[in-house]
């Protein structure tokens, strides 16, 4: 006869209190049947502003650098509209992660967005830093993986959502699930 710890009913909400877990607020736990546990971020206004920023001083430099040759009448063919260009503009979605037993998966978000897999044997380490130029430096949770490649995970993390994945995703490392 064999017993069911709340660890292990798949019918337990992960974050629901009497599970054991405190999520600090824009975060979001969820037991896909699939298995795993996947945690979904929600980034408040000012972060998502912040990230689309630079792709916006970007698209109006491209849009006066369009005015400025039609009114002179020069002509440059420019390929970039369309979907993939609005997709581009939004910025990357990777808002969720899907943590399985030996593997992460990084879900995109929208019809262009895609997944990506990272093998636990391939990630050296996961941390806590800062995003690049294009981010405007927000804080961000990178993995970087055995081969020296580095992904950013979530971008616009707040430092108390970003103390909790990490210290999650340090344990799952570790094999201390």
């Amino acid at each position: 006869m064999q017993t069911v710890t709340d660890r292990d009913d798949p019918t337990k909400d992960p974050s629901d209190p009497e599970y054991g877990v405190e999520l600090p607020a824009g975060l979001r736990l969820e037991r896909p049947a699939s298995g795993g546990v996947r945690i979904e971020l929600r980034l408040n206004a000012v972060s998502r502003a912040l990230s689309a920023l630079p792709r916006l001083v970007l698209v109006g430099g491209v849009v006066f650098t369009l005015l400025q040759a039609w009114r002179h009448h020069v002509f440059i063919a420019f390929w970039f509209l369309g979907l993939p260009f609005l997709a581009w503009l939004r910025g990357p979605a990777r808002r969720s992660v899907l943590i399985g037993e030996r593997q992460l998966e990084v879900e995109g978000t929208g019809r262009l967005a895609r997944a990506f897999l990272l093998p636990r044997a391939q990630i050296q380490r996961i941390e806590i830093g800062r995003g690049g130029v294009y981010q405007l430096y927000q804080r961000a949770l990178f993995v970087t993986l055995v081969d020296g490649r580095t992904a950013a995970l979530f971008v616009g993390i707040s430092s108390v959502q970003a103390q909790f994945v990490n210290e999650g995703l340090q344990r799952w490392l570790a094999g201390l699930d």
